[in-house]
């Protein structure tokens, strides 16, 4: 029989990474050593050579300047000296034979944020698998970052573009086809950070105040959802969440992720997230430390001083193994023209659709003539954002190549005829927040230069990590937003302006006027505390509860077409919980262009004064074509926290559903009453007077209930003017039967 203590150094040592993306390997359990790498948007040259090669050079002589050169020019020889191109070929050498045939090119993918625009998870799915292959053509066992899914809180975030969106349900509808492409191809996906990594400042040090309802409402959703796909693997935040570090969150990790959803796989920590008291972490549900190396010593410490169960540590242990397990079963082989073709074309197809066009004035765009482009400061265009979702690669051409006989900077060119395409570029990352959400000056010198002219039309191309300003003084003709969006963004761009295909992303966040008018605008910190101060008033919620109208709502994005949505029909006027509302809708294309339309669902419910998205489908539509699509809003998805009882309740009674184009762009509403929710979310005995004073009739019926029983009326009257947040139990708990029947009966009239 194995000695305990040899037993559980070995299960400890299991949970400790052995390089900075590799874990350890267990021989005498068969388990060998997987690799991990940032690759949401495509192989991390940066992390992929460090870990293989960064020794290697050093012996070479070449300094970890020189290093970090090769591999920000791996494919530019100009930008390389001798010595660093020696390194570069024997690298290339190296990959090569670890590739075996594969080109040594990484795909650059749009982000994250660009998915999210894209409101189509076919296209994302797609995405996931190409991904997936090229994980298993760079020998990756898992990863990274696929997806990110932290909700869009913040605009000057500096990762803001690695996230989906700022409303939950399409932050899990997408991640969740990301995942599911993923590891179709057997590779374990990573859904990170868990949770709440809204900001890059300070975050090894913020403490970030989060209401529960805001938690379980917004933040925690797609990280559910995720879960419900099969995720392998979930990477814990750097933030502390009411006062404790993510990675030693007990109720995050333990209580909700893995015992109340069931999550099986693997929680690993951000890189350096979690201090020398790992078994505390592990106590919590973390089971893999990383980055390595590292050592077992503080498990065994905790198993022995009773921080960690030995259950606990099997648990963590076993979920390790499971996963080398999954990692070591047969993955498909791919041909290098396979692995190139299937790449580019899922680039292309998720920037073709998460372009978004913002605004196409009398009709502007498209034009077919290319000699008639005339670029501006498109040569700075990036395809991806700085830090861990950076992308070095081959397969890239500049804008230009993709409009035959434009023109570039050639402000004497400009007539009546001509197409002034404006390039502003804002580049983000990890690490760093940006200081605001102003236009570079380049791009303003650029534009009123170009304005100047008063000739021909002009387009603006935001490639930016999310919002910016865009003065009101502007007025251009057309306005595309590409965010960051891979190696193949500039040809759908190009493609889109020329018509030959339209424009069919929609915003998934809420673009202010000015950066003052976002929800979240007086919590950015000061310091390491940033109060969530918004609470659920996230993105478009926060609008619509401040009745404040933004410059491009949620979900907005125009086509070349001129859709309508001619009717919405449901078969029923009451739906008891737990059921599913079927709409069945029309909708029309009166424009001479085919296009891709993005239906929308949102629901005003019981005890809610502002929308949320509950389902959505994309459709394509022919020039003058209709077609009938089917929108599903599952209600047992339409929960709320309750903080009076501390749980999700369903308020009964009747929900307004609008259907639309975006959440400001609504066409049609219907109503369903909903039944069969929690008692106490009704009106009864059980509520406050404040409360029960917001529904009609109820307080008169109450009065008169105390005046026919003879119970004293001025303890009511008292109640009203100095302690309404009394219940009427508390008041004249001798009534509350009688007031229930009463409140029963006008539940059912309403």
């Amino acid at each position: 029989m194995e000695r305990k203590d040899i037993k559980i150094e070995r299960q400890a040592s299991l949970l400790c990474g052995a390089a900075f993306f590799s874990t350890r390997a267990l021989e005498e359990e068969g388990i060998r050593s997987l690799k991990l790498l940032d690759g949401g948007t495509g192989i991390n040259f940066e992390q992929l050579f460090g870990d293989l090669y960064r020794d290697e050079a050093q012996k070479e002589g070449l300094s970890p300047e020189g290093f970090d050169n090769v591999i920000r020019n791996f494919f530019d020889d100009k930008k390389l000296s001798e010595d660093e191109k020696k390194v570069r070929d024997a690298i290339r050498e190296k990959l090569s034979t670890r590739l075996g045939g594969i080109p040594l090119a990484p795909g650059c993918y749009p982000s994250g944020i660009m998915l999210g625009a894209s409101w189509d998870p076919d296209v994302v799915e797609e995405t996931g698998r190409a991904l997936g292959m090229e994980a298993n053509s760079y020998k990756i066992d898992c990863l990274l970052g696929t997806p990110n899914l932290n909700i869009l809180r913040e605009p000057r975030n500096g990762r803001f573009f690695e996230g989906i969106s700022e409303d939950p349900y399409l932050t899990g509808e997408i991640a969740s086809s990301f995942i599911k492409g993923v590891q179709e191809r057997g590779v374990a996906a990573n859904a990170k950070h868990y949770v709440a990594n809204n900001l890059e400042i300070n975050r090894g040090k913020i403490d970030e105040h989060i209401s529960r309802r805001a938690l379980e409402e917004i933040y925690l959703p797609g990280f559910k959802a995720c879960v419900d796909s099969g995720v392998k693997t979930i990477m814990a935040a750097y933030p502390k969440i009411n006062g404790e570090y993510c990675v030693k969150n007990r109720f995050l990790l333990r209580d909700i992720l893995k015992e109340r959803w069931g999550f099986k796989g693997v929680v690993m920590t951000d890189w350096d997230a979690c201090d020398s008291k790992r078994g505390d972490a592990v106590a919590a549900g973390t089971d893999l430390i990383m980055p390595g190396p590292v050592g077992p010593e503080d498990i065994i410490a905790a198993v022995n001083d009773g921080r960690l169960t030995e259950d606990e540590l099997n648990d963590s242990f076993s979920r390790m193994k499971e996963l080398a397990g999954y990692c070591d079963r047969p993955k498909k082989e791919v041909s290098p023209e396979e692995y190139i073709s299937a790449g580019d074309q899922a680039a292309y197809k998720a920037a073709s659709e998460g372009i978004v066009m913002l605004r196409n004035k009398n009709g502007a765009m498209p034009e077919r003539d290319t000699s008639r482009y005339i670029l501006f400061d498109s040569e700075d265009m990036t395809d991806h954002g700085d830090g861990s979702a950076q992308v070095f690669t081959s397969r890239r051409y500049p804008l230009k190549e993709y409009l035959p006989g434009c023109r570039v900077n050639d402000y004497d060119a400009i007539d009546e005829d001509t197409v002034s395409v404006i390039v502003c570029t804002v580049r983000s990352g990890e690490g760093t927040d940006r200081d605001d959400l102003k236009m570079p000056g380049k791009t303003v010198e650029t534009y009123e230069k170009v304005a100047a002219k008063g000739k021909g039309r002009i387009v603006l191309v935001l490639n930016v990590p999310g919002p910016v300003e865009i003065p009101s003084s502007w007025e251009p003709d057309a306005v595309f937003v590409i965010f960051y969006p891979g190696m193949m963004g500039k040809k759908a761009l190009a493609d889109i302006m020329t018509g030959k295909i339209s424009p069919s992303g929609k915003l998934p966040f809420t673009w202010p006027i000015r950066y003052e008018d976002t929800p979240a605008f007086l919590n950015y910190p000061e310091g390491n505390i940033c109060n969530y101060g918004e609470d659920i008033y996230v993105g478009y919620r926060g609008y619509e509860k401040r009745s404040l109208a933004p410059l491009y709502p949620f979900g907005y994005g125009l086509t070349y077409g001129e859709t309508e949505t001619v009717s919405v029909l449901t078969g029923r006027d009451t739906c008891t919980y737990g059921e599913n509302i079927v709409l069945k809708v029309k909708i029309r294309n009166n424009g001479p262009f085919e296009v891709r339309q993005v239906v929308q669902a949102y629901t005003r419910t019981p005890g809610r004064d502002f929308k949320e998205l509950r389902t959505f489908a994309k459709c394509t539509l022919a020039p003058g074509g209709e077609k009938d699509i089917e929108l599903v809003i599952d209600t047992r998805r339409i929960v709320f926290f309750d903080e009076g009882s501390g749980r999700m309740i369903r308020k009964n009674g009747i929900c307004e559903i609008s259907v639309g184009t975006s959440s400001r762009d609504i066409d049609h509403k219907i109503f369903v009453r909903l039944t069969g929710g929690d008692g106490e979310a009704d009106p009864g005995s059980h509520m406050t007077i404040l409360k029960l004073r917001k529904h009609e009739g109820l307080t008169e019926e109450l009065v008169k209930l105390i005046e026919a029983s003879g119970s004293d009326r001025m303890i009511l009257e008292n109640a009203v003017r100095y302690d309404p947040s009394k219940t009427v139990s508390e008041l004249y708990p001798e009534l509350s039967k009688r007031f229930d029947d009463i409140c029963t009966l006008h539940n059912r009239r309403v």
